[in-house]
Order: C-alpha cells, then sequence, then structure tokens
C-alpha cells in the first residue's frame, strides 16, 4: 500500500520521509555533477576505485549497490570515455581489474572534494547523537525491509518456501 503525500513534512511517514531524502539526493547529486558530464553511478565507482583500488566488476557492483549487469555496462562505457582502464588481473586468469585511468584521477580528486561538500551539508544542523539516531533508525529499516522481502515466496515458488536471500 503506497503511504499518501502528507500536507506538510510534519506529518510525513517515515517511509515518505526517506522517499524524499532519497528523491533530493539524487536531484543535488545530478545538479552538482552536471559540469562533469557523470552520472551519480559513474560518481560512486569513480569514488570507491579512488579509496580502495583496482577492483573486479562484482565486488565493485557490491560496493555501489548495482547488480553485476549493470556495473558491467557502467564500466564499458567508462572506459569508452577514459576514465576507467580494465585489465587483466595477474592473479586470476579470468578476472578483469577495474581501476582509474591516469587521466581520470584529477577529476576523481575533485569527485571526492564534491562527495564531500554534499555529506556534511546534508547533515548541517544535525548533532552527532542526532546522525547517529538517523544512521540506526535507517540501518533497523533496512534490516526490516531485508527481513519483509526475504519473506515473499518466489514467482512459481511453493507457498512458505521464502525467497533466498
Amino acid at each position: 500500500m503506497q503511504e499518501l503525500a502528507p500536507e506538510s513534512l510534519s506529518d510525513a511517514g517515515l517511509g515518505t520521509l526517506a522517499a524524499a531524502v532519497r528523491r533530493l539526493l539524487k536531484q543535488v547529486v545530478w545538479a552538482r555533477l552536471a559540469p562533469h558530464g557523470l552520472s551519480p553511478q559513474q560518481l560512486w565507482v569513480m569514488l570507491v576505485l579512488l579509496q580502495k583500488g583496482p577492483s573486479s566488476l562484482h565486488p565493485l557492483a557490491q560496493q555501489v549497490w548495482m547488480d553485476d549487469p549493470t556495473a558491467s555496462r557502467l564500466v564499458k562505457s567508462m572506459v569508452g570515455r577514459g576514465w576507467l582502464t580494465a585489465r587483466p588481473d595477474p592473479r586470476h586468469g579470468r578476472r578483469i581489474l577495474i581501476d582509474l585511468s591516469p587521466a581520470a584521477r584529477p577529476l576523481a580528486g575533485e569527485l571526492q572534494d564534491l562527495a564531500a561538500d554534499i555529506r556534511e551539508s546534508m547533515v548541517a544542523g544535525l548533532s552527532p547523537q542526532e546522525q547517529a539516531a538517523v544512521r540506526n533508525g535507517l540501518r533497523a529499516m533496512i534490516g526490516n525491509l531485508e527481513s519483509m522481502l526475504a519473506a515473499v515466496p518466489a514467482p512459481g515458488a511453493d507457498e512458505g518456501e521464502a525467497v533466498a536471500s
């Protein structure tokens, strides 16, 4: 059941507020990335690679909350634009290592500063205790939603058989 839109934020339920935060955060990120010609997903990929170093596709996809096929298409387009490199992993014959290209490193540094500014601005006015409370509440909500999802029967599954997580 969809939660009805409130007349004011003070009347909004937690689901509506979480959706509003997500929507507004995406709008802010898109607006701040427009001069760079990047999408939010491309931003997160570049930041993960800058902070953690080269990665194979699956771990990279997990770190940016993306499925493997989407991550593969995104990486392919970023390699095509010269932002990423993809080379065989010397430790694993069939794995590819994805990394920032040398030319993209200055841009990635700028993006790291941009992301830090967004994070700081987003929590401006919240005390450390308030930030911790929001963080803990959101983690609890994510856990609750994951449990709810795991309890939904898979399409075509026998009744009582839950979706494996």
